[in-house]
């Protein structure tokens, strides 16, 4: 029998229990969110093991305590979620906004005066500790004492990355489908509670265009467009590239790669197994065998509490 486990802790203490947990992570946002509701009064685990008479809930956190979510059933648990306590809403049950890391970006300001940088050079003014970051050179970057959140959504906007923090506080600043971790195998009807929201599309049923984006060496850019007039349009970012006809050739490829039969939308599973954004979903599906497929997980949406836990996990490129 599968008993629905949690360790959640916040600052200097152990919640033994939570009304309700959820978790969104995407390749998409810059940062993960979780939000924490717990009673408004409990018995909390201090660091020393500790156990408080009930103490209202309220007064033992504090805005910045860091936060460490972990989920799963009986004694096998997953870390789900690091970061730290964004905002206490009074409410009841009392709700506990979190961020990860994103959250010490929003207080440290950062100032660049411009000329010839790397992206790398970048993230690392900001004071980041950087996983991944694309050979991209930046022409006359200029801050001027801005919070380092708004550099990291400005590298988002103006270049096409995808920026986002992993559970140990790096920051990656890349195409998030270049990025592949481990595979979890999920198979129609068994171990998926629900996909009504996955739709499998087929290539032949859309017209598709790829506009292909490149920043060079020197961090000039470039354009190159191919595909059927009056398809959906996809804009591709691509970094460190020779040349306008290596660019065409890479859209190409890319193009090959969206123009695939396949799924795409949301799936919904239980905590096992365990997903998270940049992992591959293979999918297989007995009845229909010929869809079966992997595929990028762009987001995942954990939830945890009273009514149960499910994850909804989002179906992207196919690998």
């Amino acid at each position: 029998m599968f008993v629905l486990a949690s360790d959640i802790k916040i600052g200097g203490y152990t919640f033994s229990r939570v009304n309700h947990v959820q978790i969104t992570r995407s390749v998409n946002s810059t940062f993960a969110r979780a939000v924490i509701k717990v009673p408004v009064t409990a018995v909390i685990k201090a660091k020393d093991g500790s156990t408080s008479a009930k103490t209202e809930t309220a007064k033992a956190i504090k805005v910045g305590d860091p936060v460490e979510i972990k989920l799963g059933y009986g004694k096998e648990l997953n870390r789900e979620f690091a970061g730290y306590v964004r905002r206490v809403n009074y409410k009841t049950p009392l709700e506990i906004e979190c961020e990860d890391e994103y959250f010490n970006t929003r207080r440290a300001n950062v100032t660049i005066s411009g000329g010839s940088t790397t992206l790398k050079d970048v993230l690392s003014a900001c004071g980041l500790n950087v996983g991944q970051a694309a050979e991209l050179t930046l022409k006359n970057f200029v801050v001027d004492n801005k919070p380092a959140n708004t550099v990291l959504e400005q590298l988002k906007t103006d270049y096409g990355l995808n920026v986002f923090f992993d559970m140990d506080g790096k920051v990656y600043a890349i195409r998030a489908f270049d990025l592949v971790s481990k595979t979890v195998k999920y198979e129609l009807r068994r171990n998926v509670i629900k996909d009504d929201d996955l739709k499998f599309l087929k290539a032949s049923d859309a017209k598709l265009k790829i506009k292909g984006v490149c920043y060079m060496k020197d961090g000039s850019k470039v354009e190159a467009t191919i595909g059927d007039d009056g398809g959906s349009e996809r804009t591709l970012y691509f970094y460190d590239v020779e040349s306008t006809s290596e660019l065409k050739t890479l859209a190409e490829a890319e193009l090959k790669k969206y123009s695939k039969d396949g799924y795409e939308g949301t799936i919904e599973t239980f905590l096992l197994p365990y997903a998270e954004p940049c992992m591959v979903a293979e999918l297989t599906d007995p009845v229909y065998d010929e869809r079966n497929g992997k595929y990028h997980i762009t987001a995942v949406e954990t939830t945890f509490g009273t009514n149960g836990a499910r994850r909804k996990v989002s179906i992207g490129i196919a690998v």
